[in-house]
């Protein structure tokens, strides 16, 4: 479904990430793990294209993508960005029919689909985004990437800041996104826990590279490579 080839890209001239290529399959859930500051958000923006590319190809459905955020957002890519970033001003229903309008998805349609698979949401569509808590904000900002139709989600960091009781319903959220609609993820997470609920493999980064690709159980039993490159 999604295969990047030799990324290389980063922030003015400064380069972050070098020479990654990565594979995510059909419904596929993967995680992208590694400490702070190896490149893990810059890869994830790479590949929804809000970052200088250097090199390398994105893929996606087996086309490649335009360098466009606006068009890949329209070909099925979902990004939901560390720190969430909704609309504070709008309302859910309205950072939800945003989304829509701007993928060309039937604004009116697309709110009640959403709202009616996010219950926590269609409890309160008229309040202000900035009045949810930091969880519901996050459960909005998935959402809203679900609202342009995407087929694959790529999130950063989803449980930063967010209370326990609320990841085990983001956790159960993706779980059911992906079951029932097929929607295929690649996740960046400091949570190791909450990453490997959801993925069966990893890949892990170091200083701007891809240092492991590792199935979950192989990972879980490494202990020295867990302390080694995720400090666990």
């Amino acid at each position: 479904m999604l295969r990047v080839s030799n990324a290389r890209g980063g922030y003015h001239t400064a380069l972050i990430i070098r020479d990654i290529s990565v594979e995510i399959g059909e419904g596929e859930m993967v995680a992208l793990l590694g400490r702070n500051g190896v490149g893990k958000s810059t890869l994830l923006k790479y590949i929804m294209g809000l970052v200088v590319a250097k090199g390398g190809d994105v893929e996606f459905d087996g086309r490649k993508l335009p360098a466009s955020p606006a068009k890949r957002a329209r070909a099925g890519l979902g990004y939901i960005p560390q720190g969430r970033h909704v609309f504070p001003r709008l309302t859910v229903s309205e950072n939800i029919r945003v989304a829509a309008a701007a993928c060309g998805k039937d604004e009116t349609r697309t709110v009640k689909e959403i709202l009616y698979k996010f219950p926590i949401l269609s409890a309160r569509p008229n309040l202000l985004a900035e009045a949810l808590s930091g969880g519901q904000q996050q459960i909005l900002a998935i959402a809203r990437a679900l609202a342009t139709g995407a087929k694959m989600l790529l999130l950063d960091e989803p449980t930063e800041g967010v209370q326990p009781s609320i990841v085990d319903d983001i956790e159960e959220i993706l779980k059911s996104l992906n079951r029932d609609h097929g929607i295929a993820m690649l996740l960046a997470e400091q949570n190791l826990d909450f990453a490997m609920s959801l993925t069966d493999r990893a890949y892990i980064m170091d200083k701007g590279t891809i240092a492991h690709s590792t199935g979950r159980d192989e990972l879980l039993a490494d202990k020295r490579l867990l302390h080694e490159l995720l400090g666990v």
